[in-house]
């Protein structure tokens, strides 16, 4: 049994005495071993929490932690924190942060809880912690320190900030995307409104980049992108942004403006940065761009107004040429409603039956008789009225709607072209424009084979007029696919000759049967003796290609005696007769027919 033993001597007349005394202490001891155990379990259970665990007095002296606390502050044990201070333990650049998240939670006697902070390792390691505190007491309530815990969250916010920036950030270039860019263009108009400054939303697109994918693979088109996105990104002030919206189109945002024309050195900038070729594997090429400005708040007022402004400015510099920038104006967005009103009408027009064709004739020059017509296509919508080729044609090439179009155009032009070889008609050909979209259609060819067939025509009475637009790629499959022409008997021809700068080179690198001269060379050669020289220098080397030479928009007795006198085959144009229909077109027929005494049936 555990006693404690006390006394004392004193003397007493002369003698001296001893007094003692014995306690049974067994049950403080009982209490003093359990407290003990209790604390070890304590610290046990402290140290298999999987979060820091800590306890400081008011003076922000540590009392105790467990083990992944000690670790964290490159301790071998618990007990070495005890009397040290965060500025002690290395934490330098936090401490005096943690000192008074310390006194406010022991003044306020309230828990700051699940509050996240970043924090420097004494090895210099950066960190984010989860943090939780809670004020300490005694048992009479009295708050004494402060007891926390965090939780080391450096991971997830480091996954978090990968999300985050790939939610906001161009994967491939790196810089700011759509969302990013709309977000700060929203807070740029919110600090305009503020401060009455300007700001400009420049729209900017590379000019034909989608060639660049097709004739040279889609790597080399990453790397131009961005080698274009890290110059771009180089001229601008700290204060602007810029931001890849897909594809091969940037946005520009640049605020703090006092005047529109503020923006046009930035866009000159912009432009000049074209300049200079890019380099990629050893070759050097060149890009250009096109841009197109909005400002706050003179065209538009929310993002998407500005954005789709500036959009339409820079597809209207497209249309002015390219490698260029324009303001925009409402001019141009009346031309995008209508061009919005095309595309919406143009969907389901040949289900409708919309469409037709007109035809207009081509004549032998030696004695003007009718050789053939070339179907044009002609557009009649409820709503929008008569509308020109000019105009919807392009949309058409663009939504890819062309294909579906161009076969109804072949179908329609072979089954009357069956009609007027049936009345006796020799050697009757039917000319149908291919746009470069058509010629690229993998579908073509055997869709003008099967067309054929089922028309029980012959080749030698389709004859395709293409442009240079179509042979551009240079890629086999486009020799390869005259080749196919030709083993089919169809005559190809290269339309709109002269107005292309390598047409030359196309005629003796493709094989082709007719060269057509463009009619605004033809309606000049009374006047203009350059554009004389060249349609004389274009049946000349027709002529000596042994190609058929046309010559488009022949108007006047004039033009028509100077072709025939430098030996032009073939003539189209309003001397002969404007596009009609295939009724007016058969009767025209029936009239020459008529005058060379020849047996022709009208149509009925």
């Amino acid at each position: 049994m555990p006693v404690r033993l006390s006394g004392m001597s004193f003397e007493r007349d002369g003698e001296r005495f001893i007094w003692s005394s014995v306690e049974d202490v067994s049950e403080r001891k009982h209490t003093e071993v359990a407290l003990l155990e209790s604390q070890k379990m304590l610290q046990l259970v402290l140290d298999s929490i999987p979060v820091r665990v800590f306890w400081k007095d008011t003076e922000s002296r540590y009392l105790g932690c467990n083990k992944l606390f000690a670790a964290d502050a490159g301790l071998q044990s618990p007990e070495q924190i005890v009397g040290k201070t965060d500025h002690e333990l290395g934490w330098k650049e936090q401490a005096e942060i943690y000192r008074d998240d310390d006194r406010k939670v022991i003044q306020s006697g309230k828990p700051k809880l699940n509050y996240e902070e970043p924090q420097t390792s004494p090895d210099g390691g950066r960190l984010w912690l989860k943090t939780s505190k809670i004020p300490l007491t005694d048992l009479s309530q009295t708050v004494v320190g402060v007891m926390g815990t965090y939780e080391d969250i450096t991971q997830r916010k480091k996954q978090e900030e990968r999300i985050l920036h790939q939610a906001h950030f161009d994967k491939l270039t790196g810089i700011p995307n759509r969302f990013l860019a709309l977000d700060r263009l929203a807070q740029l108009i919110k600090e305009a409104r503020r401060t009455g400054h300007k700001v400009a939303v420049l729209f900017l697109d590379l000019d034909d980049f989608k060639k660049v994918n097709d004739s040279l693979g889609h790597e080399v088109g990453d790397r131009l992108l961005v080698g274009a996105a890290k110059r771009l990104g180089g001229v601008l002030r700290d204060s602007d942004t810029i931001g890849r919206f897909g594809g091969d189109e940037f946005i520009v945002l640049a605020g703090g403006l006092e005047d529109a024309a503020d923006a046009r050195p930035l866009a000159e900038s912009l432009l000049e940065q074209f300049r200079r070729t890019f380099r990629v594997d050893g070759r050097e090429l060149i890009l250009t761009a096109s841009i197109g400005i909005a400002v706050y708040p003179e065209d538009g007022d929310k993002p998407a107004a500005l954005l789709r402004n500036a959009d339409t400015a820079m597809y209207h510099s497209k249309g002015e040429g390219r490698n260029n920038y324009y303001y925009f104006t409402e001019a141009m967005n009346r031309g995008v409603s209508r061009r919005l009103a095309l595309e919406e009408q143009m969907h389901g027009a040949l289900a409708r039956g919309e469409f037709r064709l007109c035809y207009q004739p081509v004549v032998k020059i030696r004695n003007r008789t009718i050789a053939g017509a070339e179907a044009l296509l002609r557009w009649n919508n409820p709503a929008l009225g008569e509308v020109p080729p000019v105009e919807f044609i392009p949309i058409a090439e663009q939504t890819g709607l062309i294909v579906s179009i161009g076969q109804y155009v072949l179908t329609e032009a072979l089954a009357r072209t069956v009609q007027w070889q049936q009345r006796r008609i020799d050697g009757f050909t039917i000319s149908v424009n291919l746009s470069p979209h058509q010629f690229r259609d993998p579908n073509l060819l055997t869709f003008i084979e099967r067309g054929l067939k089922q028309a029980g025509v012959s080749g030698k009475s389709l004859q395709l007029e293409i442009t240079e637009g179509a042979l551009m790629s240079g890629h086999p499959q486009v020799f390869a696919a005259l080749e196919k022409l030709h083993q089919l008997g169809v005559r190809v021809a290269m339309d709109d000759f002269g107005t292309g700068y390598s047409s030359l080179s196309y005629l003796r690198k493709f094989p082709f049967d007719i060269l057509t001269i463009d009619r605004s060379f033809v309606g000049d050669i009374s006047m203009d003796m350059a554009n004389r020289e060249l349609v004389n220098a274009a049946i000349a080397m027709g002529n000596g290609l042994g190609l058929e030479v046309v010559a488009e928009g022949v108007e006047t007795e004039e033009q028509l005696e100077h072709l025939t006198r430098k030996g032009c085959d073939l003539a189209q144009g309003y001397l002969f007769g404007e596009p009609v229909s295939d009724v007016e077109f058969s009767n025209r027929l029936a009239d020459q027919f008529a005058r060379q005494g020849s047996p022709y049936e009208t149509a009925s």
